[in-house]
């Protein structure tokens, strides 16, 4: 089945901040109680030891929660200690807040819209995106890459939504998690309960933008299509698909890095 760019309601600028807040929070409990990033961290690592970088640029940050759960992975099991930018074109400042008091200056939120195909010069380090890549249409996508090849700054996409039959599967436990999880969810607030058990419009949304974002994934072969022509001598693009701890989860990776000097 050919790619499919579905509409997400969390894309569009109506969307209300407490709808997409909240999605971003369910995706961030998911990240952090599951552990499904942590086979990114040591492809984070291997990327971190090849190259200058000393802190990661995290873009379209949602609620920061995979950037959380790969640098906490990236210290307990490499050993390796980076400080993060967190970046987004809709800031969701509690969450930044929130992390900021909690890393003690090892996290940094950024308040004012990023545009993730061109940053500003002074952010430098890993570009990491987490479950975002299949966001934006192929144009779009190229142009995130060939920003950080112009910049000699590395890259790295990590994608577990993915456009298959399992992948369908798995978003179907989308409204049975986020029910489970609402009550737990920092802030917590009587609008998000009433929008979970009440009229049940936050598990709906959670549930149609998975579906989305599954027949929006780009297969291993679209990526290396997706970064054709962007190589030259200084600058090199590879995909890596890696189990994660949930072995019928995997985690696709794009990953672009500057070569080392000959």
């Amino acid at each position: 089945m050919n790619r499919i760019h579905a509409p997400e309601i969390e894309d569009y600028d109506w969307c209300p901040a407490l709808w997409r807040n909240t999605l971003t929070d369910v995706l961030r409990a998911s990240s952090e109680w599951l552990q499904l990033f942590d086979s990114a961290a040591g492809i984070a690592a291997e990327v971190l030891a090849g190259t200058s970088a000393k802190r990661i640029v995290d873009l379209c940050s949602g609620s920061g929660g995979p950037a959380v759960a790969l640098v906490d992975a990236l210290e307990r099991r490499h050993g390796i200690r980076v400080d993060v930018v967190l970046t987004d074109k809709y800031p969701n400042d509690a969450a930044f807040d929130r992390l900021e008091r909690q890393r003690r200056g090892r996290m940094v939120g950024l308040r004012e819209p990023i545009d993730a195909t061109a940053l500003p010069d002074q952010l430098v380090g890993l570009r990491t995106l987490f479950n975002a890549l299949h966001h934006f249409r192929p144009p779009m996508a190229r142009a995130i890459f060939a920003s950080a090849a112009r910049a000699r700054q590395p890259i790295a996409s990590f994608e577990m939504v993915e456009r298959s039959l399992q992948g369908v599967a798995i978003v179907g436990g989308a409204p049975l998690f986020a029910a489970a999880v609402m009550p737990f969810l920092s802030p917590r607030s009587w609008s998000r309960l009433a929008l979970t058990y009440g009229l049940p419009l936050l598990p709906a949304m959670i549930t149609w933008d998975g579906f989305a974002s599954c027949l929006r994934a780009y297969s291993p072969e679209e990526l290396r299509t997706l970064v054709d022509g962007l190589e030259d001598e200084h600058y090199r693009f590879r995909v890596v698909t890696r189990r994660t701890s949930w072995h019928r989860i995997r985690v696709t990776a794009l990953i672009g890095e500057p070569t080392p000097p000959v």
